[in-house]
């Protein structure tokens, strides 16, 4: 008997996997981060946190009793006074970029003199000899008054204006009346600024900075002494490049 060829077999087809949609690396990034964001400016205030902060610190040590003495309390005095003095100063007067370096470079010059001349230490025995002391109700008095003053301003009227930032889009609001403005966010970019040395990197801890938003058609927003600005400015640059999705 002869074989019988078979005859072969139609190849069995693989079956079809779903095909995923892979966004893009960018989107995949903002997903899920596109939430948005109200920025807060506020007045030069906040940086007189020092002076309720130890007002309030001296009054509650006068409390305990570990402040007492004269020794002690010429220590507070001149300290609660140096503040105040620094407080002032570095509020009014901006040092920015190259001031704040020739400041900087002034005080460490002047300190160096000041050592080659051997005047260090009458200059600190003087300081030292400063007969400068608060009663308990002084420092009670200023801590709560600036304290009140402090938090009016932080949480009240600075609130008044703000801004809201959403994909694509930069809205400035007046929390009454009107003034609401919205701009596009279409070759708009942020910078963060933090050139101030003794408002933002002493007073404001690194934490407070200035927020510089320019439009695509060249106008510029200025924030000052906004909280956490750098985190914010980041912020800022990826949600005006953002598009709303459907």
């Amino acid at each position: 008997m002869s074989d019988t060829p078979e005859s072969p077999r139609p190849p069995v087809a693989a079956p079809k996997q779903p095909v995923k949609k892979v966004k893009p690396a960018l989107q995949m990034a903002l997903d899920g981060n596109s939430e948005p964001l109200r920025i807060f400016s506020h007045s030069a205030i906040i940086y007189w946190w020092p002076v309720w902060f130890l007002g309030l610190a001296f009054w509650l040590i006068g409390l305990t009793g570990l402040g007492d003495g004269p020794d002690a309390e010429r220590s507070m005095g001149l300290t609660y006074v140096f503040t105040l003095v620094f407080v002032i100063f570095s509020t009014t007067v901006r040092l920015r970029g190259a001031n704040s370096v020739i400041f900087g470079l002034v005080l460490v010059i002047g300190v160096i003199l000041t050592s080659t001349a051997k005047l260090s230490g009458p200059i600190g025995d003087f300081v030292l000899s400063l007969d400068v002391r608060m009663s308990e109700t002084f420092y009670l008095v200023m801590g709560v008054s600036v304290l009140a003053l402090w938090s009016m301003m932080i949480f009240g009227f600075d609130r008044v204006k703000y801004w809201d930032i959403v994909p694509g889009q930069l809205h400035e609001r007046v929390f009454w009346g009107s003034g609401d403005r919205s701009e596009n966010g279409a070759n708009a970019k942020c910078r963060y600024r933090s050139d101030d040395f003794l408002r933002h990197r002493i007073l404001g801890l690194m934490m407070v900075g200035d927020l510089e938003i320019t439009l695509g058609d060249g106008r510029i927003w200025q924030l000052h002494n906004v909280l956490f600005a750098k985190r914010r400015s980041n912020r800022v640059n990826q949600l005006i490049v953002m598009r709303p999705i459907d």
